[in-house]
């Protein structure tokens, strides 16, 4: 399964088109009906799954990447323009007529959040509030009475540790960091998330156990769901979706280890939700090699219907339902709504070889 977004035509027909079209230039398609007419003239046939994280101001950066956050009023003028533009369809509907061969509702867009931030609640209820809902997939052994969640303690660690130099050991890895000045530790936080990533779960926690005591073992604000808030979320009419225990790189956990996490996932959200729980997301996108066929196949084998990817495209009836494709989102309403319009032409799935 090679990543459609990374072909070298989509790479480059998208790089050109967020090149050509300047701020200023999407302002101007939104405010004279430019994408309403795109719309209506040549509508989407498949459906945006969108993909959000964290819905925080600068604060939240303590615990999340800028760049898969938005604001609260954003994300409220993002749910308004959305429902009165679009039919936002719960993913299992969409889901449903992919895998049926039935026809979606023309410029269909379904919304989904990865890992389960405490300030998700908040954008369950802007989202109940416009007659929306979405699927929230949490990372089910870090919730607030949980491990910490990886990513989010990673960013506190660094933080804490004293400006220098500092090298750990993990197995027979050797891992050197810079923490001598601001710029230095962002791009430490950058080089042992991949570190992280590529490596299996007993070095990961190996790393994380040294860097704490390098740090002092600074306690955590939480920066998770509880369960309680889970539940409220349910009864919105919220979905709620797996996305594994511990947040690994499925590939680089191993077999045993991998079916741990997506089984152990589900398991555990039934279990506290009281419904069964059929929608999986694969955690860790982006350059690193995330899925695969074998993961894929677990993710069926364990009693999931679909799973979603963080590769940059539509969902349409070829669409692998075990690899479905979603939107990013970005911050400005006008560069999520070119993507939705504009980029959508500019995106051609490459074929997907497999992997093993």
């Amino acid at each position: 399964m090679s990543d459609p977004s990374r072909s070298t035509h989509g790479v480059l027909s998208l790089k050109s088109l967020r090149a050509s079209a300047a701020p200023l230039a999407k302002t101007a398609l939104m405010r004279f009906g430019g994408y309403t007419a795109i719309r209506r003239v040549a509508p989407s046939r498949g459906v945006a799954i969108l993909r959000y994280h964290a819905v925080c101001g600068p604060e939240g950066h303590r615990y999340v990447d800028p760049g898969i956050s938005v604001t609260p009023a954003i994300f409220e003028q993002h749910v308004r323009y959305l429902t009165s533009e679009y039919p936002v369809l719960p993913l299992e509907d969409a889901v449903r007529a992919l895998s049926q061969g039935q026809s979606l509702p023309p410029n269909a867009v379904a919304i989904t959040f990865d890992d389960g931030y405490a300030d998700n609640l908040g954008a369950a209820r802007t989202l109940a509030k416009h007659g929306a809902t979405a699927t929230f997939y949490l990372t089910a052994g870090c919730l607030a009475d949980g491990q910490p969640f990886w990513p989010s303690e990673l960013r506190y660690l660094v933080a804490a540790i004293p400006a220098g130099r500092v090298a750990m050991h993990g197995g027979a890895l050797k891992v050197e960091v810079d923490l001598t000045s601001d710029t230095a530790r962002k791009a430490a936080v950058n080089q042992l998330t991949k570190v992280f990533k590529r490596h299996p779960i007993p070095v990961r926690e190996s790393l994380r156990e040294q860097l704490r005591h390098l740090a002092g073992h600074p306690v955590m604000p939480r920066v998770m769901l509880t369960w309680d808030e889970v539940r409220e979320m349910k009864a919105m009419g919220m979905t709620i979706g797996a996305h594994t225990v511990t947040h690994p790189n499925l590939p680089n956990a191993g077999p045993a280890d991998a079916w741990l996490e997506i089984s152990g996932s589900k398991a555990r959200l039934e279990a506290e939700v009281g419904a069964p729980v059929t929608m999986f997301s694969y955690p860790n996108g982006g350059a690193e090699r995330y899925m695969t066929d074998d993961i894929a196949r677990m993710v069926r084998e364990a009693g999931f219907t679909a799973a979603t990817t963080s590769w940059n495209g539509f969902a349409r009836r070829q669409s692998d339902v075990f690899a479905l494709e979603r939107v990013h989102v970005a911050e400005r309403l006008e560069d999520l709504v070119f993507a939705l319009e504009v980029e959508r032409f500019a995106f051609k799935p490459a074929p997907r070889a497999p992997q093993k």
